[in-house]
């Protein structure tokens, strides 16, 4: 028996158990391996990640504490609506064993140790790098069908309908549909920061910034061939990685980044309220007579949770959500609807269920209100780093969570644990000096 211990100390506190764990894992959820749906190849290293935090308790309480419990408390009010919906046969454990995985990446990945940043950028260059290669590949058999490749994009039969032929094809790589790739371009542009931000300072002259931003655009070609409005989250992540790499151009680099990231914002939420195409012909060229497609399941949501307040408190458990569905959808409405999008096949699902595409309004369905606060309260607590990265990518995916259940994406909370983790990082680093150099 007491070779146990010693075994399980050999093998996940070693000082480089965390870099293969981790790096396994990273190159396992970027080329997207389905197993056995819904699970993919890289979540069968959680268990060894669960492990690598039990032998690294200390640290995981201490990141708890960082947060004032924020996360352990969302987990703690999902566990008991999760336990009151299975009782009554309203729900069951599924969506609380997700979200308990989300926290399981965030704790795991915050271990990010120093040193080795080299590893993580090549990493982070080298899927930038892949995505690009497989994209020029798949484009070419486009133009040449004998070519493979064609696969890597995705094919919509009724955007020519709806008067979107530019959204008939969407690079997707080797994920189910554009929008998780286009979500997914956030964890190598955040492995990839600290080089971006070396290379930004570096640059002497306008020609240099030129060139930088250049192949920065080329490299982020398949993320505009996603055609997601998820890019929101990139862009953030390029403009803060901007302001803190030129902290001296003050306003006049902070007015037109923000200006720029908040614009893309609202055109993309204005794609969410109102069925933008087909652009009519007329002033005012939008249609604003009726609600977009995404409202027509958000407000079913809303009438859901205010039929029942007691629903507030608990949610409504994921049975309980689609036994009550259909109850709340006014078929003659979603048809009005879903023919200013030329899309009469969608009224059946959208009549019998739809995800709400909203994660605030996931969040409190599933779990309830006060679950659904501490959740993105803990998301809001790490604004406290006050890092310019952190600053505008936060608040994108809180806004990105308005079109989106956003916040199950594996790649998503990896992403804020490695921002999250350079802050603090650096903030101690900053101190040491500072105390050093008084």
């Amino acid at each position: 028996m007491s070779s146990q211990p010693h075994f399980f100390q050999r093998c996940f506190c070693a000082p480089n158990s965390f870099f293969y764990l981790a790096g396994l894992y990273l190159l396992l959820t970027f080329f997207a391996i389905s197993c056995f749906p819904p699970l993919a190849a890289q979540d069968f290293l959680a268990p060894l990640l669960a492990l690598y935090l039990l032998c690294h308790w200390r640290q995981v309480r201490h990141i708890f504490a960082e947060s004032s419990f924020f996360l352990p408390t969302f987990l703690l009010f999902a566990l008991s609506s999760s336990l009151y919906h299975a009782s009554r046969g309203s729900g069951g454990f599924y969506d609380l064993a997700v979200f308990a995985y989300m926290a399981l990446l965030y704790l795991f990945f915050r271990m990010l140790p120093r040193g080795k940043s080299l590893f993580w950028q090549r990493l982070g260059l080298g899927m930038l790098l892949i995505l690009l290669a497989a994209f020029a590949i798949a484009s070419l058999a486009l133009i040449f069908p004998a070519l493979p490749g064609r696969s890597l994009f995705f094919f919509d039969p009724h955007s020519g309908s709806r008067g979107l032929n530019l959204l008939a094809v969407r690079y997707q790589f080797l994920f189910s549909n554009p929008n998780l790739l286009g979500s997914f371009y956030i964890l190598p542009l955040a492995l990839l920061q600290p080089w971006l931000l070396q290379k930004m300072r570096a640059c002497r002259n306008l020609r240099q910034v030129l060139l930088l931003f250049v192949a920065i655009g080329l490299c982020l070609l398949p993320l505009i061939s996603t055609a997601s409005k998820h890019a929101l989250m990139s862009l953030a992540i390029l403009g803060g990685t901007m302001l803190e790499a030129w902290p001296k151009q003050g306003k006049w680099l902070q007015i037109p980044v923000v200006c720029a990231i908040i614009l893309f914002a609202s055109i993309c939420l204005l794609t969410v309220l109102w069925p933008i195409f087909p652009i009519s012909k007329q002033f005012p060229y939008l249609n604003f007579r009726h609600q977009g497609n995404y409202t027509i399941h958000q407000e079913i949501y809303l009438k859901m949770l205010a039929a029942d307040k007691g629903s507030w408190l608990s949610g409504l458990g994921s049975k309980g959500i689609r036994q009550r569905y259909p109850q709340f959808a006014d078929q003659e409405k979603i048809t009005m609807i879903m023919e200013q999008y030329h899309s009469p096949h969608w009224v059946e699902p959208f009549c019998t269920y739809m995800d709400p595409h909203n994660e605030y309004l996931n969040l409190a369905s599933l779990f309830g209100i006060p679950a659904m606060l501490c959740c993105f309260a803990f998301w809001l607590w790490q604004l406290r780093g006050k890092r310019p990265v952190l600053l505008l990518f936060i608040p994108a995916v809180l806004v990105c969570c308005l079109w989106d259940d956003l916040l199950s994406k594996r790649w998503l909370w990896i992403t804020l644990a490695i921002i999250s983790t350079r802050t603090i990082l650096k903030t101690e680093e900053n101190s040491q000096y500072w105390q050093s150099n008084p």
